[in-house]
């Protein structure tokens, strides 16, 4: 999640979260966890002969751009789309990023919550007969 007119994903310290959750993760998932970065990494080796994280932000923009969407079948021939790897290894990162941000102090702030967890006394209902319950 890129910097834009609010923070972004390095701003929330994002990579950190995420750290510090895939080392309570099971091993399993610190496994797929790690697979979604090599295939996007593998990906950026095969098109742009570079790591990801040395791409330009153009060439990152144009690679997660490639993989963002899932393939869809024929609609002249009626054929269904195959397996798609770089949808689900994409969408799979996207979901733990996007979680690690929202999460976060910043993500919060952009989702209009502030620190004030107790926003007044809760006054319940009355009814008509001038009770509280």
């Amino acid at each position: 999640m890129p910097a834009t007119d609010t923070p972004g994903a390095k701003e929330a310290l994002v990579n950190r979260y995420i750290d510090l959750l895939m080392a309570a993760e099971t091993h399993e998932n610190q496994k797929s966890f790690l697979g979604n970065l090599a295939y996007i990494d593998g990906e950026s080796m095969r098109k742009y002969k570079n790591a990801f994280r040395y791409l330009s932000r153009e060439d990152q923009d144009d690679l997660l751009h490639l993989i963002a969407y899932p393939l869809s079948g024929s609609t002249w021939t009626g054929e269904g789309a195959g397996a798609d790897p770089g949808f689900t290894n994409f969408d799979q990162l996207k979901t733990h990023i996007t979680m690690a941000y929202y999460t976060s102090q910043i993500g919060m702030k952009e989702l209009g919550r502030d620190d004030n967890f107790t926003h007044g006394v809760y006054q319940g209902c009355e009814h008509s007969d001038g009770s509280h319950k």
